[in-house]
């Protein structure tokens, strides 16, 4: 509902502006652990808000955020050491020289690597039958990749967490922090989420256009993301430059997972057969699986009674019904 909505804005809001007053403070370690879990702790207080979790919130809880996380750090102490064997920038006599092969291992394999591994967490629940509908596999998705986001922060930055005081000149920390707090786990979150939701239903559906678009979209996204700010990096550009190529990226993925999402639902109603019903939360007249596309809430925490029939609902709004 509306004032869920506005709970969210809140919370995420004053999460940026604790983030920014630790950041001037100087309370730079704290400021990156914030900046690591403020968007998946948003998350989880919308997946109980919405009563996605229904009638097992410590399975899904612990397989998709904490599963995410697992992968996250396993991800994080595997690849970060062969990555660290094989820099882009190679230090010469005349500076830093980029490596060509080192810049595509970083910023193509290893997003394709990540695509593939993130979204197991969340496929460990596509077997249930309470969870059967693409829009949970993008759900679920999203929250394995923010714990993912989460669990790579903390593993990435832990040599400056545990090098620095309780207090440290902010220097040139702010840009870092906004990325880690908002684009990382936004990149993270949709991509996963884009690719968890296009396979969830492969053998209850053949394999659509939407899904196949959706998995190019996250795989391109992310060596876009990951491609861009390497480039960007090494023709000495300011961060902000960065930073903005790094939003684009994001705000692109964002309008991606919309499309998902809208699909879903109108190939699934069309599949299954589903007829209108009213939201008993917000009174929408929705043709949804799962979740009302108006307010968010799962379809199955409303009342059962209070659903009405396609006919009705339909038949008095529409002008001709009208007497």
């Amino acid at each position: 509902g509306q004032q869920g909505v506005r709970e969210y804005r809140w919370a995420l809001g004053l999460g940026l502006v604790a983030l920014v007053g630790l950041y001037f403070l100087g309370l730079i370690t704290a400021a990156i652990v914030v900046a690591a879990v403020l968007v998946p702790v948003v998350y989880v207080m919308y997946l109980y808000e919405a009563r996605v979790y229904r009638d097992a919130p410590i399975p899904v809880t612990l397989l998709t955020i904490g599963g995410g996380i697992l992968v996250g750090l396993i991800a994080a102490l595997v690849l970060d050491p062969l990555l660290a064997s094989k820099p882009v920038f190679i230090d010469t006599l005349q500076g830093p020289v980029l490596d060509i092969t080192a810049l595509l291992l970083v910023s193509v394999v290893l997003p394709l690597v990540l695509e593939v591994v993130k979204p197991l967490p969340a496929l460990v629940l596509r077997g249930r039958p309470a969870f059967g509908h693409s829009i949970d596999g993008i759900v679920f998705g999203v929250a394995a990749g923010l714990g993912f986001a989460a669990a790579q922060t903390i593993v990435h930055y832990w040599p400056v967490l545990s090098r620095f005081g309780v207090r440290s000149e902010p220097g040139l920390w702010l840009l870092p922090v906004v990325s880690i707090a908002i684009l990382f786990p936004l990149l993270h979150g949709t991509t996963t989420g884009l690719v968890a939701g296009a396979i969830w239903r492969l053998g209850r559906a053949p394999l659509s256009r939407m899904a196949t678009g959706a998995i190019a979209a996250a795989v391109l996204g992310h060596i876009a993301f990951a491609l861009g700010t390497q480039l960007l990096i090494a023709a000495s550009l300011h961060a902000v430059i960065v930073l903005a190529w790094q939003a684009i990226v994001v705000i692109g993925l964002l309008i991606a997972i919309r499309l998902q999402l809208d699909a879903a639902l109108r190939e699934e109603a069309t599949a299954e057969g589903l007829t209108h019903a009213t939201c008993a939360n917000c009174g929408a007249a929705v043709l949804a699986a799962g979740f009302c596309p108006a307010c968010g809430v799962a379809m199955t925490a409303t009342s059962h009674n209070a659903s009405l029939d396609a006919g009705a609902a339909v038949s008095g709004s529409a002008p001709g019904g009208a007497r």
